[in-house]
């Protein structure tokens, strides 16, 4: 792969068909369904809500199902200067050639072609069988070209957390990953000068995730739910007791208090819906705690500016003004 730092928009696409029907035999009905995306930035303790809501019975997890065709897109735009078409269904070569080109550069294990395309997505989502539903997913995957591949019947919710934790966080584990991959060079080859507004390959830098699930927020807001649910990462860590029922009864998820402590193994992942066998296990490095912890531990303080790196500032300050709209409309305890 090249340099991290040569960085190329995957282009949106029309799609070739749109057969978005759905299949419930032997399912459970779409009208007795409880089916909740979580959209999300980077570094909001999202796998960790996705795990603990993985030990309810019978629900059906899918893990960042759309990031992975961003992942696909944007690599194979990076490295081949290959426009991917959105559709699976008549283009089951090329998505091979994708598949074998990012899980060789990426050093994934074996990825699924068909679960890397957007409108096959949507149809694996609208035709999903689970009495509770619940899909993890990173809001720079659904750019406002890809709102069309939002699944029908689906109650769209909102995980933020203030910039300077998930900057700060995204900054080190960005320069962990990228060094396993070998995929660092020039400025970025150093941890002093990263830059992770630069150097994180899966993000717009003139959005920087908040813009990106910010412009999400509104489209649902303003065309599918006038007031979609929106959860502060440090709230829930702060007072999950409270919080995370209030976050059950709005989405229909049955709660009780087994859901504060969970295994802490991976052995609930293995539950999850994802784009390629083994994929968990391969990343499991990036997401750090988050897949091994059993419970929601109380945040630490927030991080001092004046300790912080010019990038971690910066990215922050372009920011702000979306977390705080989206902060406002937050869900309270």
């Amino acid at each position: 792969m090249e340099s991290s730092n040569k960085r190329v928009s995957a282009s949106c696409v029309a799609p070739l068909t749109a057969d978005t029907g759905s299949d419930h035999s032997g399912g459970t009905p779409p009208e007795a369904q409880n089916r909740t995306i979580m959209w999300c930035v980077p570094r909001t303790i999202s796998s960790a809500v996705t795990k603990c809501f993985s030990a309810i019975e019978g629900i059906e997890v899918w893990f960042e199902p759309y990031f992975y065709c961003l992942v696909t897109e944007t690599t194979m735009a990076r490295d081949r200067n290959l426009t991917i078409p959105k559709e699976y269904e008549g283009n089951e070569d090329l998505y091979q050639q994708a598949a074998d080109h990012v899980q060789a550069v990426r050093r994934y294990d074996v990825l699924k072609p068909q679960h890397l395309s957007y409108a096959s997505i949507q149809r694996f989502l609208e035709r999903s069988t689970g009495k509770h539903v619940f899909v993890k997913d990173m809001g720079t995957a659904m750019k406002s070209c890809n709102f069309e591949f939002l699944p029908k019947g689906y109650k769209h919710t909102f995980l933020i957390r203030h910039p300077l934790r998930v900057f700060n966080s995204l900054r080190k584990a960005t320069y962990t990953r990228l060094t396993e991959l070998d995929m660092i060079s020039g400025e970025s080859s150093h941890e002093k000068t990263l830059d992770v507004g630069r150097d994180y390959p899966f993000m717009d830098p003139s959005q920087l995730a908040f813009g990106e699930l910010y412009e999400l927020w509104k489209y649902v807001r303003e065309n599918l739910d006038s007031d979609p649910i929106v959860i502060d990462a440090d709230d829930l860590l702060s007072n999950p007791a409270e919080l995370l029922p209030k976050y059950c009864e709005a989405i229909g998820l049955p709660y009780d208090e087994s859901l504060l402590r969970w295994d802490a193994s991976m052995a609930l992942t293995g539950k999850w819906n994802v784009a390629g066998e083994g994929l968990i296990e391969s990343i499991k490095g990036f997401y750090g705690r988050a897949l091994t912890t059993g419970i929601f531990a109380p945040p630490g303080p927030m991080p001092s500016r004046n300790h912080l790196t010019p990038d971690v500032i910066r990215c922050t300050d372009a920011v702000m003004k979306y977390y705080d709209e989206l902060y406002e409309s937050r869900l309270r305890v």
